[in-house]
């Protein structure tokens, strides 16, 4: 894959691939109403970004790494981790929600802190970034939003190529395997009442292989549905190895959570080529 130069200003949307102007839409209206509706606020939705979003983050270590975010929509990930990174990037496709970001940023954080992030407009297929920038990329409930197969694989190549070799990137999506969020979806999709605009639903199976079509190799899963982190050893035996199958049950129940994602990890490249 090859470096890119920086899009003109005037062009600052590259090619609109990733575009889909109901989401778009959708989400200017709903920076509007940053000020009125926090997701931090929303327990079952920050439950579902510890479980997936966060675990993940937290396996991949981005304790001074400089990290890109594609989709950011309300600073959440932004304000949850300023004092871990070195510098962190949000790019989106909204003009609005990246006003009100910067906003709540500057308000909410220390200067220092705040000085650390940098909110960019810019296309998820069209990343205006040189190869190998970043230590981690991430994109957190985004890619749901775009509007092909084509998009869709095409967003997690620009991520790959934009993060050095040996480093990460992480993916959560909305999962169809989850029976009544799929049937949610599809309601609200034909009655045109959707507030996002419009969403495709993955399967962990496919965001698996998007990452691999994309020259990743995927470390780790997570969902919104995991067990929970116990410290079994000094516990009688029967204690544990109950705890043990129930827990792997819980696992397996995973791949029908509401959000899932994966970490991947970028090949470091051949020397000797």
């Amino acid at each position: 894959m090859n470096s890119k130069e920086a899009p003109d200003s005037s062009d600052s949307m590259g090619n609109g691939r990733s575009q889909d102007p109901r989401v778009i839409a959708a989400y200017e209206e709903m920076a509007r109403g940053f000020e009125d509706r926090d997701p931090r606020d929303q327990r079952t939705y920050m439950i579902s970004k510890l479980n997936t979003d966060y675990v993940l983050m937290e396996t991949v270590d981005i304790e001074n790494r400089t990290i890109l975010n594609v989709g950011c929509s309300f600073p959440v990930d932004e304000l949850y981790f300023a004092r871990k990174f070195a510098r962190w990037t949000a790019v989106d496709a909204s003009h609005s929600s990246l006003a009100a970001s910067r906003t709540i940023v500057d308000r909410e954080l220390h200067p220092e802190l705040a000085g650390k992030i940098s909110f960019e407009h810019a296309d998820a297929c069209d990343l205006p970034f040189e190869d190998s920038t970043f230590d981690v990329t991430v994109s957190m409930s985004t890619f749901d939003h775009l509007p092909s197969a084509a998009a869709r694989q095409e967003a997690v190549t620009e991520m790959a190529r934009t993060t050095r070799p040996g480093g990460f990137v992480i993916v959560t999506v909305a999962n169809r395997w989850c029976l009544p969020y799929a049937l949610g979806i599809r309601k609200m999709s034909r009655e045109k009442t959707l507030h996002y605009g419009y969403a495709y639903l993955f399967s962990p199976l496919e965001i698996r292989a998007i990452g691999r079509r994309a020259g990743l190799d995927p470390i780790h899963f997570a969902s919104s549905i995991s067990p929970p982190t116990v410290w079994l050893p000094g516990y009688p035996i029967a204690v544990r190895w109950s705890a043990r199958a129930v827990f792997g049950l819980m696992r397996l129940w995973g791949y029908f959570g509401r959000r899932v994602g994966y970490a991947f990890r970028k090949p470091q490249e051949d020397s000797s080529t």
